[in-house]
């Protein structure tokens, strides 16, 4: 009895928790202020707030899907008039917090020297590439194309761009130093220490920017309190603390939606990237994916154990570590990638660099389907071999390889398939940059938190599911083909 009145208080305490949680999606530019005011309000009303930071794209479509989200603080009118077109928050509740500025940022040990008007010569005064919020679907890359449109710029450094998922992945990668420059918020060059301002973007060059905070649809009671103090005039001394302007805050329309539709060309560009960067993955990959098979499937030796480990390795680490170590260990400033920088090679922000990542996150599974189809082939064969006379390296090309073959050919439509799919990696070392690295799943992402972009997207999901079953069904022909010549062979 004791026991089960344990139980009903602890599930009555978990509930109540529950209730008295508000959980705030907001855009990523607003962490470092939202997290004192959460604390605060924490502290004073012992509601616990919890704090959801990403492109304000990312959290729109996330409530769209049913997130469990009380209230939405978007850096982008547009998004915050989507939801309120779907009926997907409390449009009383809406209103406008604060705004803010776009600068242009340097690595604080190599600052550069540049002017924000018409006749300068932007593309010149810097080597390598901007870094920026990507421009298709987060509010801070699309102001800034605002920005570089009006100044005539945009011609000159879209093809330098590197992409970032949200506006503090931009200020990272010049933190990193893998970008020279950098476009953000003016709030989150105050945050860091490790950048400095080159300029500010006059406001006029682009389109107001405006953050509007509303509860949703499903939000609990106890949100509405926290609504009240990030109104509250101490909200707004924070705010302002880590530079956002306050005063320029006032209520504007909704903003007009532009539906952004992917052009045919487009489509057929990404689809040869895509193929391009799968195919140059399979060539980096496939000798020594086959040969570690080999090794793991036929030979012991100390610290085989610790390789076996190593090479399965990206099968359970999450994509985005794999691609971030990459980075450090490629980017500019990395140990490789510093000495082949010198050399006139760059692996980050190309498709190289998309092929690379592909392939290591590809490799397991060669590996693994290489080393079953040997381990599965008779080694009675091997040693009669070898019992005539046959040297290691004949019998491994006359009797292992062919008996492994369709286990082989199984392992590199795998991988092909995987370097299609790759996402998470290759976002990291190779961003998002048209006709460079935008692959079949980058584009579909960016599609899917533009507004209006499912339709476009949806294309492209198509072309993925058609080249997921042509590769299936080549492999399936393959085996059968490479079957019906070794039984005739063996007949």
């Amino acid at each position: 009895m004791r026991q089960c009145l344990s139980l009903a208080f602890l599930l009555l305490v978990s509930i109540t928790s529950a209730a008295e949680q508000v959980i705030v999606f907001a855009a990523a530019s607003t962490a470092d202020a939202l997290n004192v005011i959460a604390t605060a309000h924490e502290a004073a009303t012992g509601v616990r707030v919890v704090c959801s930071f990403a492109a304000s794209s990312t959290l729109a479509k996330q409530i769209e899907q049913g997130a469990p989200a009380d209230v939405f603080l978007s850096a982008d009118q547009r998004w915050m008039d989507t939801l309120a077109t779907a009926n997907h928050i409390q449009t009383a509740t809406r209103r406008d917090l604060f705004a803010n500025r776009l600068v242009l940022i340097t690595p604080k040990e190599r600052p550069l020297a540049v002017r924000v008007e018409a006749g300068f010569a932007i593309a010149d005064a810097f080597a390598g590439r901007i870094a920026i919020a990507d421009p298709t679907n987060v509010p801070a890359g699309t102001y800034a194309r605002q920005a570089f449109t009006a100044l005539g710029w945009w011609a000159a450094l879209e093809p330098r761009l590197a992409p970032a998922a949200d506006v503090r992945a931009a200020l990272r990668l010049v933190e990193l130093g893998e970008c020279a420059l950098g476009v953000v918020y003016a709030s989150d060059a105050a945050a860091s220490a490790h950048v400095v301002t080159a300029a500010v973007i006059p406001e006029s060059l682009h389109a107001p920017i405006r953050y509007p905070v509303a509860l949703t649809a499903e939000a609990k009671p106890a949100a509405a309190a926290f609504m009240a103090r990030l109104a509250s005039a101490d909200a707004a001394a924070v705010f302002a603390k880590h530079g956002f302007n306050v005063s320029a805050a006032h209520d504007v329309g909704p903003a007009s939606r532009e539906r952004v539709r992917v052009l045919t060309p487009e489509e057929w560009s990404i689809l040869a990237l895509s193929l391009q960067v799968a195919l140059g993955s399979l060539l980096l990959l496939a000798v020594p994916g086959i040969a570690l098979g080999w090794v793991l499937a036929r030979c012991s030796f100390p610290g085989r154990t610790l390789l076996d480990v190593l090479v399965h390795l990206p099968l359970v680490l999450p994509p985005v570590v794999t691609g971030y170590l990459l980075l450090l260990l490629l980017g500019r400033r990395g140990p490789v990638g510093g000495w082949l920088h010198d050399l006139g090679i760059d692996i980050a922000f190309t498709w190289k660099g998309a092929a690379l990542a592909a392939a290591a996150m590809s490799l397991p599974l060669l590996v693994r389907a290489v080393r079953l189809a040997i381990e599965l082939s008779d080694r009675r064969l091997e040693d009669a071999a070898r019992t005539l006379g046959a040297s290691p390296l004949r019998v491994l090309f006359t009797i292992t390889l062919p008996l492994a073959t369709p286990g082989i050919i199984a392992g590199l439509v795998l991988a092909f398939a995987r370097s299609l799919g790759e996402f998470g990696a290759t976002i990291t070392l190779a961003g998002n940059i048209p006709g460079e690295s935008r692959t079949l799943p980058v584009a579909i992402y960016a599609l899917t938190q533009t507004p209006g972009g499912d339709d476009a997207a949806l294309r492209l999901v198509v072309i993925s599911l058609v080249l997921s079953l042509a590769a299936l069904a080549g492999s399936e022909w393959l085996n059968r083909r490479w079957s019906r010549a070794a039984g005739r062979v063996a007949a």
